[in-house]
């Protein structure tokens, strides 16, 4: 995500951030798709964008499990802390890495290798798979949605470093985004919310829009 996309925010106080890793290897095979680190220039882009991001420190930065995020969220984290910025490494979280997945992870990798990671997405969505393998897209955006309004509420900005998948959740359910028309998300792509009036504002690439979260003040 590019800090010159970030329109005009009305609301005050803390934001989060939430954005897919950096540039990685391919990954040639899905079973390993877990082990993929990212690139020298993947590891450049995140520095130059935590150097873009210092007018909203002090920050915390959160990440999935799988390796590359944290090595995204440590880059980040240098070109935070280059520009004299406040910038505190927390830790992984559950939430950012795969928690709509509910059954097997390797009947998912013989789904994705046989169909292609987009039908595979697109049975997803529209609810073709079963229950018990993955979460249905209600269920795993609202998900996303209910960590982000927790963090905003703890006063203090948040980098959330996590996968295309993820990101492509929020984008279709909330802004009714299809990748078959827009592409998959691109290293470093995501969206920006902060509270306004009790509920979250969520803007993705210009596009903004207000989501009440019961439970959330």
């Amino acid at each position: 995500m590019k800090n010159d996309s970030y329109p005009f925010l009305p609301g005050s106080g803390a934001v989060s951030i939430l954005i897919r890793h950096a540039e990685r290897h391919p990954i040639t095979d899905m079973s390993q798709a877990l082990d993929a680190r990212l690139t020298e220039n993947g590891k450049h882009q995140a520095y130059s964008l935590g150097r873009g991001l210092i007018s909203f420190s002090p920050l915390d930065l959160y990440y999935s499990p799988v390796p590359r995020c944290l090595e995204t969220a440590q880059s980040l984290q240098q070109g935070i802390i280059s520009a004299s910025k406040d910038a505190e490494l927390i830790g992984p979280l559950h939430e950012l890495g795969g928690p709509y997945i509910i059954g097997n992870w390797m009947d998912i990798v013989t789904h994705v290798k046989n169909h292609g990671q987009s039908l595979f997405i697109r049975k997803w969505f529209d609810n073709e798979l079963p229950a018990d393998m993955i979460m249905p897209l209600p269920m795993a955006a609202e998900l996303h949605l209910r960590l982000i309004g927790e963090q905003l509420t703890k006063g203090r900005s948040v980098i959330n470093i996590t996968h295309d998948w993820n990101i492509m959740v929020i984008r279709e359910y909330y802004f009714n985004m299809r990748h078959e028309e827009i592409g998959e998300p691109d290293f470093l792509d995501g969206f920006i919310a902060c509270m306004e009036n009790k509920s979250i504002l969520l803007t993705y690439h210009g596009h903004s829009i207000k989501i009440p979260m019961p439970g959330i003040v």
